[in-house]
C-alpha cells in the first residue's frame, strides 16, 4: 500500500498467430511489462512507444489499442499523466478492453489522481472497485485504497476511513494478512482525523488490526504496526491496550532484527505511557535509555524529547532537583536541535522546578523566557501560553505575599505555608517513527 497513484495497470498479448511484426510486437510487450512490474518505469514507456509504433504500420486497430493502453500507463508511471489520460481514453475508443473491465477505469482514475483531481479520481477509483468486484479480483482492494487517499486529499477523513476498512476486508478475503493490517491501520488514523468519528468505529479497527498482526511474520513490519497501533490507543487514553502494543512490538527489537532507533522509539513510548499512567517511578529507566540511545545516534531533538520526559517523571516523584537537571540537560538538547517550542517547554519544566524547590525570582526568569520561545516557535499555539501566563501570574502574585510577610514578620516565613507549586501540567512526548510528535 502506498498513498502515491498508481501503477497503473498493464495488460499482455493474447498470443495471436506470429508473423514478423506480430512477434516483434509481441516480444515487446512482454518486456514492458516485465521492467514495469520491476519499477523501471522509464525503460518501459520506451519500450511500449518502440511496440506502439510497430502497431500503426499494421492494419489491426485492437492490437494499437493494445500497444496504446500500456503506453499509457507507462506515461501515467513515469509523471505524465495527460499523455496517459490522453493514451488510455484514445486505447477505450479502439477497443483495448472489455466492457466492465477494471483496469480501464483504474488508469483513468491513477491519471486524474496524479494531476490531482481527486473528485474526479474518486469516481474512476469506485467504478474499478465495482468492476474488479464483480470479476471477484483482488485487485478490488488496490483500487479502494486508492479511492480511500483520493477522498482523504478531499477532506473526507470519515469516507476514507470507511474505504480503508473495506479494502481491509477485500485483502483478508485475498489472503494478504499484511495489506489487510496496514488498510485497518491506515483505517484507525483517518477516524482519528474525523471530527464525527465513532469511538466503536475506532476500536472495532484497533482490534482487527491487532488480530491480524498475530498472524504476521515480518519482524520490521509487524513492529511498525505494533507502534502505531499504540500510539492510536494513546491518543484514545487507552493505555494499557497502548502499553501492551509498544511492549510486543520492544520484543522484535533484539537479534537480527535489532535496531538501535526503533528501540529508542518504543523505549520513549513506553515511558511516556507510565508518565500518564502515573507510574513515574517505573517510567524512569524507560526515560534514560531511550535518552541514551538517541544520544548514540546523534538525534538531538528526540534527546531533549526524552530528556524532557524524565525530569517531567521526577517532578511527579517530587524530586525537584533532579526534574530541574534534566530539564536543563532537555533545553541544551533542544538548543542544539533549533527547536524552539522544545526549549520553551523545558523552560517551562525549569520554572516549576525552582518554584517547588522555594525560588519564586528564577521560576520568574524561567517562565518569562518560555514566552520568549514561544513567539519563536513554529509550534506555538495558545494553551502553553495561557498557561505559562496563569503561572507567572501566580508567582508574582506569591511573591508579593512573601513581601508582606517580611514586613511583618521582619523577614521570618512559615515554612509549612504551601503556595500551590504541587501541580506538574507537563505532557510526556510520544515518539512514531519518523520522530518525536506532541500528544494530549
Amino acid at each position: 500500500m502506498a498513498s502515491a497513484p498508481g501503477p497503473p495497470s498493464v495488460r499482455g498479448q493474447s498470443g495471436d498467430q506470429p508473423v514478423s511484426p506480430q512477434t516483434k510486437i509481441q516480444r515487446l510487450l512482454k518486456a514492458g511489462i516485465e521492467l514495469f512490474q520491476d519499477d523501471k518505469d522509464l525503460q518501459a514507456l520506451e519500450t511500449f512507444k518502440k511496440a506502439f509504433l510497430l502497431a500503426i504500420g499494421l492494419p489491426e486497430p485492437h492490437t494499437q489499442a493494445r500497444c496504446l493502453f500500456n503506453l499509457g500507463a507507462a506515461y501515467i508511471a513515469t509523471g505524465k499523466p495527460k499523455k496517459g489520460l490522453k493514451c488510455t481514453w484514445k486505447a477505450k475508443e479502439m477497443g483495448a478492453t472489455e466492457k466492465g473491465d477494471g483496469d480501464l477505469s483504474f488508469n483513468i482514475a491513477a491519471a486524474y489522481d496524479a494531476m490531482r483531481e481527486y473528485t474526479k479520481a474518486a469516481e474512476f477509483y469506485r467504478k474499478a472497485t465495482r468492476e474488479y468486484e464483480a470479476r471477484e479480483t483482488p485487485k478490488a482492494a488496490d483500487a479502494l485504497v486508492k479511492l480511500a487517499y483520493c477522498l482523504a486529499s478531499t477532506g473526507d477523513a470519515t469516507s476514507a476511513a470507511r474505504s480503508f476498512c473495506l479494502a481491509g476486508r477485500a485483502y483478508q478475503r485475498a489472503r494478504q494478512p499484511e495489506d489487510a493490517a496496514m488498510a485497518l491501520r491506515e483505517a484507525a488514523n483517518y477516524f482519528l482525523r474525523s471530527p464525527k468519528y465513532r469511538l466503536e468505529d475506532v476500536l472495532e479497527v484497533l482490534e482487527g488490526c491487532s488480530q491480524l498482526c498475530t498472524g504476521i511474520t515480518n519482524p520490521e513490519l509487524l513492529s511498525h504496526l505494533r507502534n502505531h497501533l499504540g500510539l492510536h490507543y494513546a491518543e484514545l487514553k487507552l493505555f494499557g491496550p497502548a502499553e501492551e502494543q509498544f511492549v510486543e512490538a520492544l520484543k522484535l527489537c533484539s537479534g537480527e532484527s535489532f535496531a538501535l532507533r526503533k528501540r529508542a522509539v518504543l523505549l520513549q513510548n513506553l515511558g511516556a505511557i507510565y508518565n500518564a499512567r502515573q507510574e513515574s517511578q517505573r517510567a524512569l529507566g524507560y526515560h534514560g535509555e531511550a535518552a541514551n540511545a538517541y544520544g548514540v545516534l546523534g538525534e538531538t531533538a528526540a534527546q531533549g524529547q526524552c530528556l524532557y520526559n524524565l525530569a517531567s517523571a521526577h517532578s511527579q516523584l517530587g524530586n525537584h532537583h533532579h526534574a530541574q537537571f534534566h530539564y536543563q540537560q532537555a533545553v541544551k538538547a533542544f538548543v542544539d536541535a533549533g527547536d524552539s517550542y522544545g526549549q520553551a517547554q523545558g523552560c517551562e519544566g525549569l520554572g516549576t522546578a525552582h518554584l517547588c524547590q522555594g525560588r519564586p525570582d528564577q521560576a520568574a526568569h524561567y517562565y518569562q523566557q518560555a514566552l520568549a520561545l514561544l513567539d519563536k516557535a513554529k509550534e506555538a499555539c495558545d494553551i502553553p501560553r495561557e498557561r505559562i501566563l496563569e503561572k507567572l501570574a501566580d508567582v508574582t502574585r506569591y511573591q508579593e505575599t512573601l513581601r508582606r510577610c517580611n514586613s511583618y514578620t521582619g523577614g521570618l516565613v512559615d515554612s509549612g505555608a504551601d503556595p500551590l507549586w504541587k501541580y506538574n501540567e507537563h505532557q510526556s512526548r510520544l515518539s512514531n517513527e519518523k520522530g518525536g510528535t506532541g500528544w494530549a
